[in-house]
């Protein structure tokens, strides 16, 4: 793992409470993206004090259950792409969040080398969240979490989200995170 990208993961650990980002219609896809023109965005977010950028895009085409690839950074300077390769082989999984009351999320997960990363929205009464967990394989907390930038209450009523309204129900079809679906997301230390 590319050890900038780690040491700059480790020092963001912003706490604020987030609401989802919108482009203003309802189910559209999330904006900004480094998803390239053809591939759909499946999850996209800016980062809270960054200006990076985090997306997970889908292959062209519409097969289901659809590959995917995963890409932080910013436009000009991608710092991780998984897979490397544009053959879209990386294995992703996809869970859904439960908690007490109305609150529930989605999850998506895949684990490059020894590091498990989870892109993550949690919507319940009065709030939204949506980030990105970096977890070690075998450890019981992550070891960063890094924020999307908030934005107001009304814009995120409006019914944009962070997660693909239209191509959730194929990501679906990926294999569940038994660990995340069984626990919910890890904590940070």
């Amino acid at each position: 793992m590319n050890s900038r990208f780690f040491d700059m993961l480790r020092r963001a650990l912003p706490v604020v409470p987030l609401a989802l980002c919108m482009s203003g219609q309802a189910k559209a896809a999330p904006s900004p993206s480094l998803c390239a023109p053809d591939e759909q965005v499946a999850f996209s977010c800016p980062i809270a004090r960054s200006h990076k950028i985090v997306s997970l895009c889908l292959a062209p085409g519409k097969a289901t259950p659809p590959a995917a690839r995963y890409v932080f950074g910013t436009p000009s300077h991608p710092e991780l792409i998984y897979p490397s390769s544009e053959k879209y082989t990386a294995n992703f999984q996809s869970s859904h969040l439960m908690y007490m009351g109305p609150t529930s999320g989605e999850a998506y997960s895949f684990i490059n080398t020894d590091t498990k990363y989870i892109l993550y929205e949690i919507d319940g009464t009065g709030f939204m969240n949506a980030g990105i967990l970096v977890q070690p394989v075998g450890h019981l907390h992550a070891s960063a979490e890094l924020h999307c930038v908030p934005v107001s209450k009304e814009t995120a009523n409006a019914g944009g989200v962070y997660l693909n309204l239209d191509e959730i129900d194929r990501t679906k079809n990926w294999q569940t995170d038994s660990d995340l679906e069984n626990h919910g997301l890890p904590s940070t230390k």
